[in-house]
């Protein structure tokens, strides 16, 4: 594995314990574990910061080696976006669905119902928006190399990354204007994607550059200033947010890049990137577990909530995974091949 490679892992490994933590906590404000007062007003803005740059993140890093796929496998490009999303997409929202259905009788903080579970063709519930609007992405970016064959040089020409750049704030302004459910939303994540797509080249180097102490510290304070500006305006995910989630992607970049420097102290964060796409799909299963467990057991205290349901979220699918691994069921599973095995197959969405 490139040190590169580690940079991202650690990055993603960053990204999928703030998203697990981001589901634990509004799990437990859904459950009324969170104190009124100062406590309620601190996770709220917790909640909103985490919600500025997570998903963005996962949007951009998996932009980084779309056009490396297209110019190896350009035919074979969709197929192994149908194995390596749509599969897992269709696999994890069924089995999803179906315990939140069974659970409906037994109080559940979001009621699920088999109507629910039927629309999932085209309205994606839960954690599974991302993988429905990355597809979409995905079809995307395909469409726009056959209609700019350019574009899949090595480096991208200037005039196909302008039209690229373009059709991505175009998307934007229509994703922010329009109320179509996971195609406005897919709109409003894409620049993050495209930004992915056209910064694959350039990243190394201005990581290389930009990723000392003054470095982090600026990008930090930029991050800081435009969240609180976005809070002003709107929700995390909308358009006023966008300074901060391009902000805090650089911020997670740069310090996955400064962690990484040291492989050896990175190797844990890594390895829990390389397994995010199997905590992305099954993490509900256990923070919800855990939740459930704690409370019937009388726990309310909110600290043993969050740290009991990120750990559990984070460990339990990493464990599940390395059996699927084992036993060699992980691809029946959605699950992407361990790095170093079935290289090519790596999926790394999540």
């Amino acid at each position: 594995m490139t040190a590169r490679e580690t940079s991202l892992d650690v990055a993603r490994g960053a990204g999928i314990i703030l998203v697990v933590y981001g589901h634990v906590l509004r799990g437990a404000v859904s459950a009324d574990l969170v104190p009124a007062g100062a406590a309620d007003t601190a996770f709220a803005w917790n909640d909103y910061v985490i919600y500025t740059f997570h998903m963005p993140l996962f949007f951009f890093l998996s932009g980084l080696h779309v056009c490396s796929s297209l110019r190896r496998a350009p035919h074979g490009f969709l197929w192994s976006k149908i194995r390596t999303i749509v599969y897992p997409y269709l696999l994890w929202s069924i089995a999803q669905g179906a315990v939140q259905i069974a659970m409906a009788s037994h109080g559940t903080n979001h009621p699920f119902t088999l109507d629910d579970l039927l629309a999932i063709g085209w309205r994606p519930f839960a954690q599974f928006w991302f993988l429905y609007a990355l597809m979409l992405c995905m079809l995307g970016i395909r469409a726009f190399a056959a209609a700019v064959p350019d574009a899949t040089r090595s480096p991208m020409p200037s005039r196909a990354r302008g039209w690229l750049a373009g059709c991505a704030v175009l998307g934007l302004v229509l994703g922010a204007a329009t109320r179509w459910g996971i195609l406005s939303i897919t709109l409003m994540n894409a620049p993050f994607f495209v930004a992915g797509v056209l910064a694959s080249q350039a990243l190394p180097g201005w990581l290389a550059r930009n990723s000392g102490p003054t470095a982090c510290a600026a990008t930090a304070t930029a991050f800081v200033a435009a969240v609180v500006f976005a809070h002003g305006f709107g929700s995390a995910t909308s358009i006023w947010a966008l300074p901060a989630a391009f902000s805090g992607i650089a911020l997670a970049l740069q310090l996955a890049h400064r962690y990484a420097s040291q492989p050896a102290r990175a190797a844990w964060l890594a390895a829990i990137g390389c397994a995010s796409m199997p905590i992305y799909l099954t993490h509900i299963f256990a923070m919800a577990a855990v939740r459930i467990v704690l409370i019937r057991a009388g726990v309310t205290d909110l600290a043993a909530h969050l740290v009991l349901g990120t750990l559990a979220g984070v460990a339990i699918p990493i464990a599940v995974y390395l059996v699927a691994l084992r036993t060699g069921v992980a691809h029946i599973a959605g699950f992407p091949s361990w790095p170093g095995r079935d290289t090519a197959s790596r999926t790394r969405t999540a």
